[in-house]
């Protein structure tokens, strides 16, 4: 058509054309550069309003120096439109961003990050990426401006017409090409779907939308991942859950950020949709599909698709990103290679064709070939079968023990994972030389020992299993953390790498049959069997020794090491471990050099309760894991790093790591890890005085036990011991009694007597007998805590110096201070010794001594101790890294020492602390409150101590404790009384404290010289 005069302009301008007509001055317009140029100046001289909160962009409207031509589409994103740009006098497109749901002060920074990475976009000029021009800013709404292409979607592509197996796998390796080319600048798509890759009129692919997910994620809006019932084709675009859950990876649906890894996922996602006609995993929830996703739960795909295709793809598809491929580009040079197999059967038909009659038999290299590697499942037959699963099912169910099904259920899961593993990495090991012609016959051959001699072990624990008792039911739960999976199969440079096997033929054999004795011994530790296992490895390591072939007796010290460990016979497992060392150095025998020291440092820092001894083994096997690149392994020493930083009271340094570890067991599905990192945490909570944070990990602790275990199990035991002895430092009491009664039971009948976590059941029922006031109970308790844990540990135990420390603290309530006094004096040296001199800890150590002392009446030596921990605690102040219970230390010397008004201060700044972290039951609160009441009394101000005291005697009231703390805020309370006028309430509180304080005058001698003297003051 000729150009439309200016009144038709105008109009369309004003949107006042009909649609026929206002099509036809669109089409014009787009590709006419005079138009389009009248049209900017219309615009310029009287724009409409772009309506940006409808999302909908009127025509002729001016956003920032574009011209709107129309809407084009819209998405969950955003709607599109088309645009035109008078300075470059171009067509754009023009997208306008969807983003009501996120928070004002978020925009600023949403449109820096876009900015950023349109600029890193302008760096990238690539055939298969959409170029991104511009990000800009209107009435609140971002915008921004890319390349404009007009043949459409790859999924409209795809619905068209039906498309071969070789013109979608053309498409999709531009796609690769282009995300291989953003992935190495840094640039995550985050969002790769078939709707995000546009085509040009000739059939090119540009991928578009980058930068929206990676943008979106820095946006301040608070992450919700989507609920199960959202549909699967939900998108968020707040936090880090980013982009379809449709074609997202495992770790996007789990709201983690995720990588170059996570495109390759959703880009073999959308290659088996294009490919067979629907996605790989069932499931419209998120749930569901993370459920698929975990077991693998691939559809089978259509004939047509290769088996090397389908390998591919499959691997793409991968759980874990590590199983992925290493890049985009690798995956995509496994798309655009043909396989050998291929090449070897269209040539094997081609010189078949030329002998018979003359004929050529043109084979196309995409027919399905001879499956060269299925079949890995075979080497299974007898391993793990049906046969021995259904012999070890029985096994189990023959102990009799309550917890014999959990347990084989536990190992049936961990079994068929293990399996499932091996399988794949058997038949990739095949496919990477035999049919991607990609690695080396003697590789394979590496790959496959290494696969067969997983296998191998494997199949003697199956016949250890088959053999269970009650000790192998309680070892099921944690199989298959023990286990060890068969990733390092695949390692090729460490496989190269291995300890070169003995020259002579005769020590060769020996060396394999030695070997085979050791893995033995290693199923039947796994099964349970302690003793069994070491009747076997014991005789191993002497014929090892016999072959001086020093890898070998490297091994055979560290199992036999291991195993004296787990017989608690320390100093045994200490020399073998050290003989282990040495001859892994000598040997030159790495992997087995850092899993001794890993080894070592496990015994030295936990068995031992040596932790200062330990850190260097840590840190040596660190050291040698650096030329291991094991990640199993690397965990385990993250795992043995935070148990050393708790062991020295390092709490805030070991959290990071326990939450890390948390993440890494929720992700993979690891029910007992996360049972146990629960319990941890809530240890460390505790420790770092958040009790209420520690009471909710150990419920959830005790839950996921009792559903790992159920109700009688000593897992189960010990999460309610831990769960026992928070409530108890929280203040409830009875429940926190009730807990602890149970676990004992359970504990003794499952562990027998002396056993640590008995003695530590009894301490804490201890310290509940001691916080109630009932005092020949709670001594009878630590008695026998202390003389279990003497039978079972050294004397330098941290384990053993705790739990003294309670008992004595018991005793000296019943009036033994000298002895409570020795103590704490040795609880301070310790944790010197161990935390150093510095800590936080040893100021609350050294308040205690002076606490002590002051008892005493010795009030001279408890001004130094006293003054020492307040120089200790006032950096920590400015910093103020000081809370809770140290606060209310802090305020308590600094009251003796004269200065109330600053113990005052640091009083109500303890009881913010301790209510929200303690609760109103707390212990360390009523303390605290006590301590306010008579810090209102030395300043002269009894009125203000009223309410305190009475709070004290109303929190104690509530359990029915009758510990000396009740006559203590009595007295204090009467004499309050007494100061502010009431002296008929003041005598009836001064008589039933002196009253109370009866069972306690040994140990509080001035306290009741004080009750005597407020009694005194009632009779003139």
């Amino acid at each position: 058509m000729t150009c439309p005069d200016a009144n038709a302009l105008a109009r369309y301008v004003d949107g006042l054309l009909l649609p026929e007509s206002e099509q036809q001055v669109r089409d014009h317009v787009a590709g006419c550069a005079e138009c389009r140029s009248v049209l900017a100046a219309m615009s310029a001289l009287d724009a409409p309003a772009p309506q940006a909160g409808a999302g909908v962009l009127v025509t002729g409207a001016q956003v920032g120096r574009y011209v709107v031509l129309g809407l084009l589409g819209e998405g969950g994103m955003g709607r599109v439109h088309a645009a035109y740009d008078p300075e470059l006098d171009r067509k754009v497109a023009l997208k306008l961003l969807n983003l009501q749901r996120l928070r004002e002060d978020s925009l600023t920074q949403a449109r820096q990050r876009l900015e950023r990475e349109a600029r890193t976009m302008a760096r990238l000029s690539h055939p298969h990426v959409a170029g991104l021009y511009d990000v800009g800013e209107y009435q609140g709404q971002l915008y921004l401006v890319m390349e404009f292409l007009e043949g459409g979607t790859l999924r409209r592509w795809l619905a068209e017409n039906p498309r071969s197996t070789k013109e979608i796998l053309a498409l999709f390796i531009q796609a690769a090409d282009g995300l291989a080319a953003t992935h190495a600048l840094g640039i995550v798509h985050r969002d790769f779907k078939p709707d995000n890759v546009l085509l040009t009129r000739d059939g090119q692919v540009r991928i578009t939308d980058f930068g929206l997910a990676n943008a979106t994620s820095a946006l301040g809006a608070e992450s919700h991942p989507p609920d199960s019932s959202q549909a699967a084709d939900f998108l968020t675009d707040t936090g880090a859950l980013l982009g379809t859950p449709a074609y997202g990876s495992p770790e996007q649906l789990r709201g983690e950020r995720g990588d170059a890894r996570s495109d390759q996922f959703a880009f073999c996602v959308a290659l088996y949709e294009a490919l067979n006609g629907q996605r790989p995993f069932e499931g419209t929830t998120r749930e569901e599909l993370l459920e698929q996703m975990a077991r693998q739960a691939v559809r089978p795909e259509r004939a047509s698709v290769p088996a090397w295709l389908r390998a591919v793809i499959r691997r793409g598809l991968s759980e874990a990103p590590s199983r992925r491929f290493p890049s985009m580009a690798e995956l995509r040079a496994r798309l655009v290679r043909v396989p050998v197999a291929w090449r070897r059967t269209t040539a094997t038909a081609l010189l078949g064709g030329a002998l018979v009659g003359g004929l050529l038999l043109m084979l196309d290299p995409w027919l399905e070939p001879r499956a060269l590697c299925q079949g890995s499942e075979r080497h299974l037959m007898g391993v793990w079968d049906e046969a021995t699963r259904e012999a070890t099912h029985r096994a189990f169910l023959a102990t009799r023990a309550p917890d014999a099904e959990a347990s084989f259920q536990a190992v049936s899961v961990a079994l068929e994972r293990w399996t499932s593993d091996w399988t794949r990495e058997h038949q990739q090991a095949c496919e990477a030389t035999r049919v991607f012609g990609e690695q080396s016959e003697q590789v394979l051959g590496l790959r496959m020992a290494c696969l067969d001699q997983r296998l191998g072990e494997l199949s003697r624990l199956t016949t250890a299993l088959q053999g269970a008792d009650s000790r192998t039911v309680e070892r099921g739960f944690g199989l298959g953390a023990s286990l060890g999976g068969v990733a390092r199969c695949a390692d090729v440079r460490s496989l190269q790498e291995a300890v070169a096997p003995p020259e002579q033929p005769a020590v060769r054999e020996e060396v394999k049959a030695v070997r085979a004795e050791l893995a033995r011994a290693t199923a039947e530790q796994l099964a349970g069997h302690t003793s069994e296992a070491l009747k076997v490895a014991l005789p191993a390591r002497e014929r090892a020794l016999a072959t001086r072939y020093r890898p070998l007796e490297a091994e055979a010290h560290l199992l036999c090491g291991k195993l004296q460990e787990d017989a608690n016979a320390f100093e045994d497992a200490r020399a073998s471990l050290v003989q282990a060392s040495l001859a892994a150095e000598a040997g030159r025998h790495l992997s087995v050099l850092a899993r001794t020291l890993y080894a070592q440092a496990w015994l030295h820092g936990y068995d031992l309760g040596r932790p200062k001894e330990a850190w260097p083994f840590l840190l040596r096997a660190q050291a040698v894991a650096e030329t291991l690149r094991d990640p199993e392994f690397d965990a385990l020493l993250e795992h043995a790093r935070a148990e050393l930083l708790e062991e020295e009271g390092r709490f805030a340094e070991a959290e990071p790591l326990l939450l890390k570890a948390l993440a890494r067991a929720t992700a993979g599905g690891d029910a007992l890890a996360r049972a146990e990192l629960n319990v941890r945490l809530g240890i460390l909570a505790r420790h770092q005085g958040r009790l209420l944070e520690a009471k909710r990990w150990q419920e959830e602790a005790v839950r996921l036990h009792e559903q790992l275990h159920g109700p009688e199990h000593r897992d189960t035991a010990k999460a309610l011991l831990n769960l026992a002895g928070t409530l108890a430092h929280t203040g409830e009491l009875t429940r926190a009694e009730g807990l602890l009664l149970r676990a004992l039971v359970l504990l003794r009948r499952s562990l027998g007597e002396e056993h640590l976590a008995v003695a530590r059941a009894l301490s804490n029922l201890a310290i509940i007998y001691f916080e109630w006031g009932h005092g020949p109970q709670a001594r009878q308790a630590a008695e026998a805590s202390v003389a279990v844990a003497r039978k079972v540990v050294g004397p330098d135990s941290d384990v053993l110096v705790g739990l003294e420390s309670n008992r004595l603290g018991v005793l000296g309530e019943l009036g033994e201070r000298e002895r409570e006094l020795e103590q704490a004096r040795r609880g301070l040296a310790h944790r010197e010794r161990v935390y150093g001199a510095s800590h936080p800890d040893v100021a609350l150590d050294a308040h205690e001594v002076g606490r002590l002392l002051r008892l005493l009446g010795r009030p001279r030596e408890a001004k130094a101790f006293h003054a020492r921990a307040v120089a200790l605690q006032e950096p920590l102040l400015a910093r103020n890294e000081v809370e809770g219970e140290g606060l209310q230390s802090l305020a308590d010397a600094l009251l003796f020492l004269g200065r109330a008004e600053e113990a005052r201060t640091y009083v109500e700044r303890a009881l913010v602390s301790l209510e929200r972290d303690r609760g109103p039951l707390a212990p360390e609160r009523i303390k605290a409150l006590l301590l306010l009441g008579d810090i209102h009394l030395a300043r002269n101000a009894p009125s203000e101590a009223l309410a305190p005291l009475k709070a004290v005697l109303e929190a104690l009231e509530t359990e029915k404790v009758t510990s000396a703390r009740v006559p203590l805020a009595r007295r204090r309370l009467a004499k309050a009384l007494r100061l502010t006028g009431r002296s008929t309430e003041a005598c009836q509180e001064a008589h039933r404290a002196w009253t109370e304080l009866e069972p306690w005058t040994k140990a509080y001698a001035q306290e009741v010289i004080d009750a005597r003297a407020e009694v005194a003051r009632c009779r003139r």
